[in-house]
């Protein structure tokens, strides 16, 4: 189990599946409504993002590959999702409008760009989030007292589960840099990329849990390395003055994504990063086998709202892209498993 903000907060009784969310796409910037590209805004129910790719394309008889979109998105549960196809190869764009798989997708606007979609068209994803039966004991109280905590703590920005993992990937990324070659079932169902991102993803999670178990969540230590809002990065010196910076979320604190290319840090954060591979038995030059970088340690939800509807809590909150809507939900309701289907 990771480590929570909320821990001592009490949870809320009650379930959400992924039936329950609804992800809404945010833009960056609104499309120009002309130029060489058309963007369509869909709204997909239990369908894979790879699956409205084809129904576009097939609607206007052009190659998937053509259909632009910022990511894939949860296959199951409602999400409206923004993609793109070049206007060259079309005959009429009417037949966009129509695109469709069997009544799970439709297209909620057609409009016009100069550029395709891409993942810097979105800037965050809009999040809708029904907790069944989570009215009862107190719920709405318990539910707002914990995005309270969220918004000012912040949310800790684990990288989202496999749900098929139980961490064995891991585990065989762990011996791939050890110099030990997979089994063969393991190389041909699952293969040494995907075994090398779940360890570093592991190691992330490993240290951020720490960094919250500790109470360091949203505190700044000597040497660590900070993003602004701006995007400019530093070391931190001068922690006092580094600390205001993060407690009004001017900047945000980065963990590691152990590799190479990762930028160093300093002081008592390195020892942090130090101790996290001794606890995976690595050394910093094992893992520089890896593509590293940096990922903000934590997160605020915006626009965070609790409601009723019935019974059930609705829970509104915008989160960057990035982000696992099931770190949120977890902090929400424990001890219970926030994706029971």
């Amino acid at each position: 189990m990771r480590a929570r903000v909320t821990e001592n907060l009490p949870g809320v009784n009650a379930q959400s599946r992924r039936a329950d969310r609804l992800c809404e796409e945010v833009l960056a910037k609104q499309p120009a409504n002309t130029g060489a590209y058309f963007w369509l805004k869909v709204e997909k129910t239990d369908l894979g993002t790879t699956q409205v790719r084809s129904a576009i394309a097939r609607a206007v008889k052009i190659d998937p590959e053509l259909v632009s979109c910022a990511g894939n998105r949860d296959r199951q549960g409602r999400c409206i999702q923004w993609f793109s196809v070049p206007e060259a190869p079309l005959d009429h764009p009417g037949p966009l409008r129509r695109a469709g798989v069997a009544g799970k997708m439709r297209v909620l606007e057609l409009t016009q760009s100069h550029k395709p979609v891409t993942a810097e068209t979105v800037e965050r994803l809009r999040w809708r989030c029904t907790l069944r039966g989570g009215r009862a004991e107190e719920g709405y109280q318990r539910a707002k007292a914990i995005m309270d905590r969220l918004r000012h703590v912040g949310l800790p920005n684990y990288l989202p589960e496999n749900p098929g993992d139980d961490g064995t990937q891991a585990h065989w990324g762990n011996e791939l840099l050890r110099g030990v070659r997979l089994p063969k079932s393991v190389a041909a169902n699952v293969g040494a990329g995907r075994c090398l991102r779940a360890l570093q993803s592991a190691l992330f999670d490993h240290h951020l849990g720490s960094r919250v178990a500790d109470g360091l969540l949203d505190r700044v230590l000597p040497g660590d390395l900070m993003r602004s809002v701006t995007g400019g990065e530093e070391l931190v010196t001068a922690v006092d003055h580094a600390q205001k910076r993060v407690t009004t979320w001017e900047a945000t604190v980065l963990g590691p994504l152990f590799g190479a290319g990762m930028t160093p840090v300093t002081g008592e954060a390195a020892e942090r990063e130090s101790a996290t591979l001794l606890d995976a038995g690595l050394s910093l030059a094992q893992v520089q086998q890896l593509h590293g970088g940096r990922r903000a340690l934590r997160i605020q939800p915006a626009k965070a709202l609790v409601d009723f509807d019935g019974d059930d809590l609705v829970v509104h909150c915008e989160l960057p892209e990035e982000a696992a809507i099931t770190t949120l939900l977890d902090e929400l309701i424990k001890p219970a498993l926030p994706d029971q289907g």
